[in-house]
């Protein structure tokens, strides 16, 4: 372990700096460039020759080595700390802590259809007192403490879908979907009430939320375009008018990984408030292109442009900074604001590189132009 002496001080001339770049979406203050988000979670600990394990079991040192990512490469300067396979623990799932990898779920606690009928969601005060929110206040409990500067008060919930396979097996689920579709209607909807839950619990405890939402398993490569808005869409755009209603905003950040190219114009109608990010992965086997993300989103929210995950882990600076600054050029002006960053999370083992290309092209061609 690595408690908060054995790191070196965040220098606060950058921090101010990052700042700025970070809210100029939002409170439409000229600064330099656009921000980069690369979503650093694991890719963190790898900096400091961990593991995607411990970075997931020991989350007070996790986001202490988010942050120093952080100024390191010169990013977003926030302490994410965030997994996939939240809330089936808080409901009787089982997970197993892996090596390399994210925790997985081993048992889910609803195997039948009949199951779902009798579910029942917890409440807010049940889920403070849950697994989930232990872990994820921890983190962000640290970041409050010794990097104030860097907290931002994150739910991170996925869609509906992602939260009712965290419930059922997803193969029970898809069959579900085929053959007793209104047992998926009950599920999503328990699912979305939950994430109002969540929500509250957040903003209760510090004054404000940003829910991360969208559609993950509800893509263009798992399910088709009807689907993707009875279980997904019209649940989940439901859920997020519940939590800004409860007054459990004000930030809403659609991460809409994978395929979308049949389904993305349908999120145009999803409800933001000023504080709204939208993010979509892929237009078929390609990169969404950020043109395309502004032109239909740009009015209305700041849009998160993306460079393929794949190329971040897998290819060369070049191909990194090329696309990035592709990407970049396209989005710099969006009327909303703009900000560049990979697909999905950051690969834990991502060569260093390659996600200092992604942040150079932010710099060499991101400099705003309409200040």
């Amino acid at each position: 372990m690595m408690p908060a002496k054995d790191y070196a001080p965040i220098d606060q001339n950058w921090l101010e700096d990052a700042g700025n770049l970070w809210t100029t979406p939002w409170v439409d203050k000229p600064s330099e460039r656009v921000i980069v988000d690369p979503i650093i979670l694991s890719h963190a600990a790898s900096l400091f020759r961990k593991n995607a394990g411990y970075f997931y079991q020991n989350p007070d040192e996790a986001v202490r080595m988010v942050c120093a990512a952080c100024e390191l490469y010169d990013v977003t300067p926030v302490g994410h700390y965030l997994y996939a396979d939240y809330w089936g623990l808080d409901y009787g799932a089982e997970i197993k802590m892996q090596t390399n990898s994210p925790p997985g779920i081993t048992k889910r606690p609803i195997k039948t259809a009949e199951d779902v009928d009798n579910f029942e969601v917890l409440g807010t005060d049940e889920l403070v007192k849950g697994p989930t929110l232990t872990t994820h206040y921890k983190a962000l409990d640290t970041v409050l403490e010794e990097y104030p500067k860097m907290f931002a008060p994150i739910t991170q919930l996925g869609g509906t879908m992602e939260v009712a396979t965290n419930w059922a097996a997803i193969e029970d689920v898809f069959m579900w979907m085929i053959t007793e579709p209104e047992v998926v209607d009950k599920l999503c909807t328990k699912a979305g009430d939950h994430m109002v839950n969540a929500c509250r619990a957040t903003a209760e405890r510090y004054g404000a939320n940003v829910m991360i939402t969208g559609s993950v398993i509800a893509s263009g490569d798992l399910m088709d375009r009807e689907q993707i808005k009875r279980f997904s869409f019209q649940p989940v755009s439901r859920a997020v008018r519940k939590v800004l209603n409860a007054g459990a905003g004000p930030g809403v950040y659609y991460h809409l990984c994978g395929n979308h190219t049949d389904d993305f114009e349908m999120w145009k109608d999803a409800p933001m408030s000023p504080f709204t990010i939208m993010q979509i992965g892929y237009d078929g086997q390609n990169i969404f292109p950020t043109s395309k993300l502004v032109e239909n989103f740009g009015d209305r929210c700041t849009c998160f442009g993306t460079v393929d995950t794949k190329i971040v882990d897998r290819g060369t600076p070049a191909q990194v900074y090329e696309q990035a600054r592709d990407q970049v050029i396209a989005g710099k002006d969006s009327p909303r604001g703009f900000i560049l960053g990979t697909a999905c999370e950051c690969p834990t083992n991502a060569p260093p590189v390659n996600v200092h290309a992604l942040v150079k092209a932010a710099k060499d061609f991101g400099k705003y132009e309409k200040f």
